[in-house]
């Protein structure tokens, strides 16, 4: 824990809200050696941040403990986007419910692929987790058992040879190379890395030997996982196939559309981390310990405040106007909203080229989808031989972007009792669904329950009787994604194919910049953290982004982890 000096302060001007609104009075948190400067009269803050996702969160606790004064602002009543929570109470007692999915990995060890262990330790914060493996199991063929998602890459490939011999064999000539990429991708850990021309500055000085170190894999990352398969010599197709729903659950398109480095990264550190975490409380467990270590360091985070429109004068960002009219001075603003509605609703008309925002406006996005929360019955239910990930594939014929093939299925209470009442479970089961031919009126519940079937039907496949247990049912349409978690047509990110390029933090007005899962290859948690802590490093200087690292390297050694001072 980073000593502290704390004064009380709270900020006054415009978009100034009563104490009952506030998460809690905000005070102004320096660290050891900070330099802090003045406000101008008219300023209310360094940096708003629009919307209280992981991307935001990570991005404005970071920038806070670099020593800027924040303000978040969410138009919900909770915090954290994809990763809030919500309860519902029954007469057998109250259910607990993820609003996002929840496959987790490396929240507690400091690891290359995901950033948030590091960033909750530097904020003095920690997630108590359960450990398991496997992660879940893919039930690709009808009328077959399920693949066992084995993290550690020796155990995959034993599984794998229930299935195919021939693919077994192909993993397992492959398991040396894609460790020796991933031990070359997590020498450039993610804390490293800024979005600016001193990134240059910092590889030159720390990181050549982890450049050096990608050798012959350098050309292929940036293309199609497709491609990485086949330098590794992977053919069979059912290891194809594998690989193609590996891909899918990363980043919403297969093997031809997935960037290698992504699909490289996250294999290799599952097997690096040996197992999956789930957070002790549910997922909004992770959005608490952000929060915490974010007012801990003097942030502000403001709940019920609906951005309307970020204020652009000359060019330039200069605050943020709320739907009641208050506004909010910073000279840097940073919108957590995806880039579709950046685009579509917070810059003004005018404010950018008519050519970027088509542009913007024109990356292609996922579809929604549907989504089931379930509260059952659990008599009868055995929980070690059920597990709490599973991976359906409806028709193992069709294309696994189809819509309403490939479903997930999340039973949280299996690591957290506490999630469900006593003798039962709950259920969190999503799948694909596009948004066109959704309108809220006459024969909506009717398309809700018809379209949910196919969850039910997914359901079946590890609960044979799962519709005589259920004792609570909601059931979420691509108009409720929509509206609860602020997204552009309910979709759950950019759906950009290798070899496209994410767009990255920037934006054509001056001082606003892009942070979540539209900014970096990814529909999850680390690309969203991951797309913060690269913000935050690119708006502070080079020197205290070094201090930072120095300290992230600590916390690696600590945790016995290797560092880039240990590369041979």
């Amino acid at each position: 824990m980073h000593p502290l000096l704390s004064t009380a302060a709270s900020l006054g001007g415009r978009g100034t809200l009563p104490p009952t609104t506030r998460s809690r009075i905000n005070r102004l948190t320096i660290c050891p050696g900070t330099r802090v400067r003045a406000r101008a009269a008219s300023q209310d803050a360094d940096i708003v941040v629009v919307g209280s996702g992981v991307g935001g969160l990570t991005a404005a606790a970071l920038l806070q403990y670099y020593g800027k004064n924040v303000i978040v602002l969410e138009s919900h009543y909770a915090p954290g986007g994809a990763t809030h929570g919500f309860q519902r109470k029954t007469s057998v007692g109250e259910f607990n419910f993820d609003t996002g999915p929840s496959f987790f990995a490396g929240l507690t060890t400091p690891n290359a692929l995901n950033p948030l262990a590091a960033v909750l330790e530097l904020l003095g914060e920690s997630l108590e987790t359960v450990k398991y493996d496997p992660l879940g199991t893919f039930h690709m063929e009808r009328g077959k058992p399920g693949l066992r998602r084995h993290a550690d890459l020796t155990k995959l490939v034993a599984e794998v040879r229930r299935f195919s011999p021939t693919g077994a064999d192909e993993l397992e000539a492959a398991v040396p190379k894609i460790r020796q990429l991933y031990d070359a991708l997590s020498g450039l850990p993610t804390p490293a890395l800024r979005a600016d021309w001193k990134m240059g500055i910092i590889i030159a000085s720390r990181y050549m030997k982890a450049l050096a170190r990608l050798g012959p894999y350098a050309p292929i990352l940036p293309n199609p996982t497709a491609h990485l398969l086949e330098f590794l010599r992977v053919k069979d197709p059912w290891m194809r196939k594998l690989a193609d729903l590996e891909c899918y659950l990363l980043s919403g398109v297969d093997a031809s559309g997935t960037v290698a480095a992504e699909f490289g990264a996250v294999f290799g550190a599952s097997d690096d981390l040996g197992n999956s975490e789930f957070p002790r409380g549910g997922a909004q467990e992770i959005t608490n310990a952000l929060v915490r270590g974010f007012e801990n360091f003097g942030g502000e985070l403001r709940l019920n405040t609906h951005v309307e429109q970020v204020i652009v004068e000359d060019g330039r960002a200069v605050g943020v106007r709320m739907r009641n009219g208050d506004e909010l001075r910073a000279p840097i603003v940073i919108s957590n909203a995806s880039v579709w509605d950046t685009y579509n609703q917070l810059i003004p008309d005018g404010a950018v080229s008519l050519k970027e925002r088509e542009r913007a406006i024109g990356i292609p996005h996922s579809e929604s989808f549907m989504h089931l929360h379930l509260g059952i019955k659990g008599n009868g239910i055995d929980i070690d031989k059920l597990g709490g990930h599973h991976v359906v594939v409806r028709n193992e014929n069709e294309s696994i972007s189809q819509p309403g093939n490939v479903c997930m299925i999340s039973i949280a209470s299996v690591w957290e009792p506490s999630m469900a009442p006593p003798g039962y479970h709950c259920i969190h089961a999503y799948t694909m669904e596009p948004y066109a031919g959704w309108e809220r009126g006459p024969g909506y519940k009717e398309m809700k329950l018809e379209r949910s079937a196919k969850l039910y039907e997914a359901l079946e496949v590890i609960i044979p009787d799962i519709r005589s247990r259920v004792v609570l049912e909601l059931i979420a349409s691509p108009l409720s994604h929509q509206r609860w978690l602020r997204r552009y047509k309910g979709t759950y990110g950019a759906a950009i194919r290798a070899p496209d390029m994410f767009p990255g933090p920037q934006t054509g007005v001056r001082g606003l910049y892009r942070v979540g899962d539209s900014c970096a290859p990814g529909v999850g948690l680390p690309a969203a953290a991951s797309s913060g802590v690269i913000l935050a490093n690119t708006l502070v200087g080079i020197v205290k982004h070094f201090e930072l690292m120095d300290k992230v390297d600590t916390i690696a050694e600590r945790a016995g982890r290797r560092t880039w001072k240990s590369l041979p």
